[in-house]
């Protein structure tokens, strides 16, 4: 009886062993595929996110693009701004009796009073436009001599565009006239004065003579 209950405990011991291994192994099965899900889900979210990331990189150039167009068109607005402050105002100096020469000869109004945008040069007396656009231009003159009439003609480029003159009847008194212009300029056209032959000027410090003239609007 010994011998069988020996034998019986020892196949009870050996089935409950391979059955413990078993569930080890089911368990292990189990267990396995869970874990290369997760990894599979992992793998899953970090493709999605450098998607996303590279998506936000494209959304980040572009709006450095916008950003830096932006910029360029307000430092374009500014200095467009800047250059559509034009106004300028001069005289001749006191140098008394201007002409009568035998040829048309530029006035040079070198007396500045404002010149904003300094478009006007008071070396040559030429006015030059720096934006395209519609300018106002206006001038004076003076002159006592009766003998000598006395006159100014205003230019564009290389055309007159108006002749102004005047006759003193009354001589030893200032005699005075003026005329104005609104002009369609090029960035680039000038504008000046010219003394015309045979015609002459007077000037002293009370500034009688003046060429003025500003920006309306630019087109």
């Amino acid at each position: 009886m010994r011998l069988e209950s020996l034998l019986l405990l020892l196949c009870l011991s050996h089935t409950a062993a391979a059955g413990g291994e078993a569930v080890q192994v089911d368990e292990q099965l189990t267990v396995q595929p869970d874990v290369w899900a997760e990894v599979r889900a992992l793998r899953h979210l970090v493709v999605d996110q450098r998607a996303e990331l590279n998506v936000l990189k494209t959304r980040l150039t572009s709006s450095e693009s916008e950003l830096q167009e932006l910029r360029g068109q307000l430092q374009t607005l500014s200095t467009n701004t800047e250059r559509s402050k034009v106004a300028f105002s001069a005289a001749l100096t006191d140098s008394g009796l201007l002409g009568p020469f035998n040829t048309d000869t530029t006035i040079v109004y070198s007396n500045v009073f404002t010149n904003i945008g300094k478009a006007y040069n008071p070396i040559t007396g030429i006015f030059t436009a720096p934006v395209k656009g519609v300018y106002y231009f206006r001038f004076t003159g003076m002159d006592y001599r009766s003998a000598v009439h006395m006159g100014a003609a205003l230019y564009k480029n290389n055309q007159r565009i108006m002749l102004t003159y005047e006759i003193n009847v009354n001589n030893g008194y200032f005699e005075h006239m003026s005329n104005g212009v609104t002009l369609e300029l090029e960035k680039g056209d000038v504008v000046f004065l010219r003394l015309p032959a045979n015609k002459g000027l007077y000037d002293n410090n009370e500034s009688h003579n003046t060429f003025s003239g500003f920006l309306l609007f630019t087109l």
